[in-house]
């Protein structure tokens, strides 16, 4: 599938099959567009798998998502701010400017909902409570709307519709870079995310700190959202259901097994999802809700009273 999904991604763009040149490789449109393209949406598909895994694990619930909890809605804020209402101040940023903006957004989501969590100690709560702030960082972000100028204002929404047409060589390398990072750290802690799955008080025997533990897991998460999101606009789903459907065809539970899984898993839905645009001619977004919400409702039928 994997492969398939490449050559597919290579040789389909929005001008048809194929290049106008005989080789691939004498193609400025394969290694400009389609090539970078590719990489972007393998990367971010498996970053988001990534994040969207631990997230879970840092909560103890399935359902559990950057998207669902906020953390996508806080570094859209952040890169709203940095985007149009510093432009609207006549300052100029860099591509690593929206990305710490992104990365404050998500992260100051992701430790609100991590001290709310010592009082809410419903999931569901927390679930709802992180639903909320969404919202609110919406709202937010609609006021920095308003008060920007119209021109600045187009960018933002194809922006907020996610696409991975943007790639260039410095958001692959970034998104590249944070996803190793996060990678090679979950396969050391390994054991540690099996305690952790397991309830506090197991964790506390296993000599784990609780506080310090759970910080990492949202660094982690949040970081990789923040960049992701920062290149590629908030896409939503593919952080949510990577990690389950990995689990059809990974057999073992524990995360050091999981780790390419979803890895893998989120990589193709990445790559098939951007393939569907190009084919369609509909953002990336809505293709992701289109595939992802039945899955969702269907998964949330199946287990009953035990979804939650």
């Amino acid at each position: 599938m994997l492969a398939l999904g490449i050559v597919l991604s290579f040789w389909i763009g929005t001008t048809g099959w194929g290049f106008a040149q005989k080789s691939i490789l004498e193609s400025p449109v394969f290694w400009e567009i389609r090539l970078p393209r590719t990489a972007q949406a393998l990367l971010s598909g498996g970053g988001l798998a990534i994040a969207g895994w631990l997230m879970q694990t840092l909560f103890r619930n399935p359902l559990a998502s950057p998207s669902i909890l906020g953390v996508t809605n806080g570094a859209s804020l952040g890169v709203a701010w940095a985007t149009m209402v510093m432009v609207s101040w006549g300052t100029t940023l860099s591509g690593i400017s929206q990305i710490v903006a992104g990365a404050i957004g998500s992260l100051s989501v992701l430790l609100l909902l991590g001290v709310c969590k010592k009082w809410i100690q419903s999931v569901t709560g927390l679930l709802i409570f992180g639903v909320m702030l969404g919202h609110f960082a919406g709202a937010l972000e609609t006021i920095f709307q308003q008060w920007t100028e119209r021109e600045n204002l187009s960018g933002l929404v194809y922006w907020s519709m996610g696409s991975f047409d943007r790639a260039d060589s410095w958001g692959i390398l970034w998104i590249a870079m944070v996803l190793s990072v996060a990678v090679i750290a979950v396969a050391i802690r390994s054991r540690l995310l099996d305690a952790w799955i397991l309830g506090d008080d197991f964790a506390r025997s296993m000599g784990i700190a609780i506080s310090k533990f759970s910080f990492w897991l949202i660094v982690i998460s949040g970081t990789l959202t923040a960049v992701i999101t920062t290149y590629c606009g908030p896409i939503a789903f593919i952080g949510l259901a990577s990690s389950h459907l990995t689990k059809f065809w990974v057999k073992k539970r524990n995360h050091r097994s999981l780790i390419a899984g979803v890895l893998l898993t989120g990589a193709l839905i990445g790559l098939y999802c951007d393939i569907l645009t190009r084919i369609l001619h509909i953002p990336l977004n809505a293709v992701t809700s289109i595939v992802g919400a039945p899955w969702v409702m269907w998964w949330i039928i199946k287990k009953g009273k035990h979804a939650f």
